[in-house]
């Protein structure tokens, strides 16, 4: 069986309302994954020792951090969701040594 990759390439030309929009989502996505990062971090640390409580550690969601920013409610909730699964992908792969 032949597999056959087929790659496209898009160039976007957006308006400047549309280059707004994709500075803000795409500072706000550096926002929340460093935030998310550095709390992960941060409960790593200071739970490393007791395993049990780091399972059940609940972490933040984007929905908290909005709470606490109001300027992550101006971009589109799904990518920040997707910054997120992002992050969890990342430390899944890290733990399981890829």
């Amino acid at each position: 069986m032949v597999k056959i990759n087929c790659v496209y390439k898009f160039r976007l030309y957006p308006n400047q309302e549309q280059e707004k929009i994709l500075i803000k989502t795409f500072g706000c996505c550096r926002f929340i994954y460093n935030a998310m990062l550095n709390e992960r971090s941060e409960v790593y640390n200071r739970l490393k020792d007791d395993k049990e409580a780091l399972r059940e550690y609940t972490y933040k969601t984007e929905a908290d951090y909005k709470k606490k920013y109001e300027f992550l409610k101006e971009v589109d909730s799904q990518a920040l969701q997707s910054t997120r699964n992002n992050l969890l992908t990342a430390f899944k792969n890290f733990f399981r040594g890829l």
